[in-house]
Formats: C-alpha cells, structure tokens, sequence
C-alpha cells in the first residue's frame, strides 16, 4: 500500500471530535513527521503560543485571503529549496520529491537514471553530475560514471567494489579508488 505524503497542511483549529491542536501534536509526536509543513487556520488568535510546540510555518487568522495563503505558499518554498534531505526530480511536466533518507542509489543507463529507494524504482532524464551535486552533501559517493551510492546503505566496503544492505555490489571505478576511499575515511571519523 503505499503511503500519502503531504508537503504543506492548512489546518483548522476547530475541528467537531479532535482539534487542530491534537492533529499537529499527533503528526509531529506520534508519526514523528518533522518535514511536513502545518499551516494553522483560526478565528481566534489567541491559540498562536499553544502552537509553538509543533513547528508550524504560520498561523493565519480568518477570514482567509487569497494574499494570506500565496505568503505561506511562498515562504514554504523558500524553506524546501533550503532543505537538502529531500531530493527533487523531474519525468516530463511533474515533480517527484524523495526522502534523501530512503534512497539506496542512483544508476545511469543510457541517459535515464533509476533512482532506488527503499520501496521503489523510478526512471527519469538528468545527467549524473546534477544529481550527485544535489545530494553529495548527504553522504552519497559517486563511485563510478554510472553509479551513485548512498553511504548509509553500504553494509561492506572493499576497495574495488561496495556491497549494499540488499545485497546488490558496485564496482568502484579504478580512477575513483583512491578518492572513495578517502571520503570513506572522512565519513567514518565524522569529518563529512
């Protein structure tokens, strides 16, 4: 079954059984969704501090504008371009966005890349170098011209070759060798 994800709630605070209140703390406690952006809605202001609590982007008093929602709308843009654990890419006029956390590696097959994640296989265009330039910040090796590894999904390192935790291996390329082995030295004292 797979799962709905949501990039940004507006989220009415008086809702007839649970309120807004209880349905942000049930997200950020209980799902421990740190990524979604809640939007809260009220009539009433004086519900912004009991909010703190569970990181909205804002709070918006009705009645409700065009204006007021185009604001949250843009500052939640500002904030996903700032936030690298997620990854972007695009198959013809739709954007897809990953968990950087749930993907295992990139390969390149003849100008389309599969991009594998913990519950799926997608293909799409881009070259090898945008890709590792979107995600080398979060531990991922590009460890031959076709291959992009991410390092916490690596379960044995060798010199010529990686084993991933499904048991899928890697060459490493024999020009990458030396600096792989580098970043993986770094990565294991903490440096990256």
């Amino acid at each position: 079954m797979r799962r709905t994800t949501y990039d940004i709630i507006f989220l009415d605070i008086q809702f007839p059984e649970m309120s807004g209140v209880d349905i942000g703390k049930y997200i950020r406690e209980d799902l421990k969704n740190e990524v979604v952006q809640i939007a809260y809605i009220s009539a009433k202001e004086d519900y912004a501090m009991e909010l703190f609590d569970y990181r909205h982007i804002n709070f918006l008093v009705k009645p409700i504008s065009y204006e007021k929602i185009k604001k949250v709308i843009d500052k939640y843009l500002v904030i996903s371009e700032q936030d690298n654990h997620i990854f972007t890419y695009k198959k013809g006029y739709e954007f897809f966005k990953v968990s950087i956390s749930d993907i295992l590696n990139f390969e390149n097959n003849n100008r389309k890349v599969s991009i594998v994640t913990k519950e799926s296989i997608d293909e799409f265009y881009d070259s090898m170098e945008n890709i590792y330039a979107a995600v080398k910040a979060n531990k991922f090796l590009f460890i031959h011209k076709s291959t992009i590894v991410n390092y916490r999904y690596i379960k044995k390192f060798g010199y010529e070759q990686v084993t991933m935790t499904d048991g899928r291996i890697f060459s490493i390329s024999q020009s990458r060798r030396k600096s792989i082995r580098e970043m993986h030295m770094k990565i294991k004292m903490g440096n990256i």
